[in-house]
């Protein structure tokens, strides 16, 4: 199972790319058969979405669906669903030593989140690898470099862009970071 895969697809499709073309696209890739979503009334200040595996057991909704689960936060609005729910379907692609699949390790990666951890563990690592992989997919490299130039040029500005895309404004700056290609030539290789 390949993110590059999804990665090459992802860049065939036109955008705002839809998620029920990728859906199956990752389901293919990986060999699942289900991947539900169930929405929650979460405080998004504390979680906007979380990746279920069937491994994690103790999970009441694991126990009652039996597969996978994109787990949301109710009171997301279009754009910040849309990429919640496409940054945790990218955990398909975690190793199994990133996976956060027992409370104790859930637990661990939230206190994570609040700490200044030089050594990151690989459960955070898979949290900035999701990300980057959902821009990656959100946005294919062609349209992100014709983004690239407009932007320079004072044609489009980030709202247009995030408007385009269906993601959060917020993240539109961080398809035009050196790290962004760093991330996405890590990802794909």
């Amino acid at each position: 199972m390949s993110y590059k895969e999804l990665y090459e697809f992802a860049q065939t499709q036109d955008t705002p790319i839809s998620r029920k073309v990728l859906l199956p696209e990752v389901k293919r890739l990986s060999g699942i058969n289900a991947i539900r979503t169930v929405k929650t009334g979460a405080d998004t200040r504390v979680f906007r979405g979380l990746w279920l595996t069937p491994q994690n057991q103790e999970h009441r909704l694991v126990q009652q669906l039996g597969c996978h689960i994109i787990l949301l936060a109710r009171d997301l609005n279009y754009c910040w669903e849309r990429f919640v729910y496409v940054k945790e379907l990218m955990h398909v692609f975690d190793a199994e030593n990133a996976k956060t699949s027992t409370p104790e390790l859930f637990q661990s990666l939230i206190d994570e989140f609040g700490a200044a951890n030089e050594t990151p563990s690989d459960q955070m690592l898979s949290e900035f690898a999701s990300f980057w992989r959902a821009l990656g997919i959100l946005c294919p490299e062609k349209q992100r470099e014709q983004f690239e130039r407009e932007r320079t040029d004072l044609k489009i500005d980030d709202y247009e862009i995030a408007l385009r895309l269906r993601i959060p404004q917020q993240y539109v700056p961080r398809l035009f970071e050196p790290r962004y290609k760093s991330w996405l030539t890590r990802l794909t290789a």
